[in-house]
């Protein structure tokens, strides 16, 4: 990634205020724990992106977190008993050389790291759109979510090609990424209390 742009037009509803107000990222954000945070927060990682682009589909692989996306581009819709997922369900088209990618079926997760909520409501959506240009490609990225939202989202990222580099695994440890992930005080002593308290339990060998 290039340029990480910020978020137009964020205005929130009623209801949102109330869950940042109780939002504590130590332990309510996914990937404190090495749980992937869904498609909105893996497409604006800085890490390196993989797009295998096929006839019937194209493949987003995400370094962060391993991710995998599926664009559906054979017309198919998401079946009625599709669950939903962290990235949900894609269908995209092609506008001229612009991709247009729409998901839905998407689980209640963060939209932030300052954890402002995305619902996972039916009508909820993200919208995508890659245009490329030599080699620079453009992503405009827009959040529709009826109940958080009063009205779409949108930032936009701009990535340079990268025709040799090789994407890596991404390891992270739940036993210790609340430790190295969790803010510190300056109290030695409470942070140490604080991880130790947070800490997920060691399997018993026995």
């Amino acid at each position: 990634m290039d340029v990480r742009g910020a978020w137009e037009g964020l205005a929130a509803t009623n209801s949102v205020q109330e869950a940042l107000d109780k939002f504590d990222r130590s332990v309510d954000d996914p990937s404190m724990r090495c749980i992937p945070p869904g498609l909105i927060r893996a497409a604006e990682s800085r890490a390196p992106l993989e797009i295998v682009v096929q006839k019937h589909q194209i493949l987003i692989i995400y370094e962060a977190f391993n991710v995998i996306r599926r664009v559906h581009m054979d017309g198919r819709k998401a079946p009625e008993w599709m669950p939903l997922s962290p990235v949900g369900y894609s269908v995209g088209t092609w506008q001229g050389d612009e991709l247009v990618v729409e998901t839905s079926h998407l689980t209640p997760l963060l939209l932030n790291d300052d954890g402002f909520p995305f619902s996972g409501d039916p009508d909820a959506r993200i919208v995508e759109r890659y245009r490329p240009s030599g080699d620079r490609l453009e992503l405009e990225f827009s959040v529709e979510d009826p109940v958080h939202l009063r009205g779409p989202t949108t930032r936009t990222h701009t990535f340079d090609r990268a025709p040799d580099l090789m994407l890596l695994h991404y390891f992270c440890d739940p036993f210790d990424a609340t430790g190295w992930r969790l803010p510190t005080t300056g109290d030695t002593l409470r942070d140490l209390l604080r991880w130790l308290d947070l800490r997920p339990p060691i399997p018993d060998g026995g």
